[in-house]
């Protein structure tokens, strides 16, 4: 074995200062650059993690306003609908309560038109009565005058 060492030309001393530097190295590397790095590795994983967790969070919130938006949307389009129908229930009301003020109204004038057509028919009668009196009391006091 030795034979071979010396064929290859290997200096175990040189050998052994090799790997102290190699393990010194590989120590300065690691606290230096690979800890910085496997430490901002996990810092971007919490990230990306807390972000995945507020995005199903938000997606949970907007799910549930969405949910509640639907059922606020439903409840007012009920109440629309039952206000729109006590609306034209109102309407209606108001509608036959005017058309029978209307009627009575109507009825009283044309009572009252009647009655004062009977009254003005009275009048005019009267006054037509007076008048063919007083014609009759003229023609009489003509004749008597013409014969006498």
């Amino acid at each position: 074995m030795d034979q071979i060492i010396e064929a290859f030309g290997i200096d175990w001393k040189l050998i052994t200062i090799q790997l102290v530097n190699f393990a010194i190295l590989l120590g300065a590397l690691s606290y230096f650059l690979y800890r910085p790095v496997l430490k901002l590795l996990d810092e971007r994983a919490a990230t990306i993690e807390q972000g995945v967790a507020d995005a199903e969070a938000a997606a949970t919130a907007k799910a549930s306003a969405e949910r509640e938006k639907q059922a606020t949307l439903t409840a007012a389009q009920q109440e629309a609908a039952a206000i729109a129908e006590r609306a034209r229930a109102h309407a209606h009301g108001v509608e036959e309560t005017a058309t029978r003020d209307a009627a009575t109204k109507a009825t009283a004038i044309i009572a009252d038109a009647e009655v004062r057509a009977q009254e003005a028919k009275r009048k005019a009668e009267k006054e037509s009565e007076a008048e063919i009196t007083k014609l009759a009391v003229l023609a009489a006091e003509r004749l008597l005058r013409e014969r006498a």
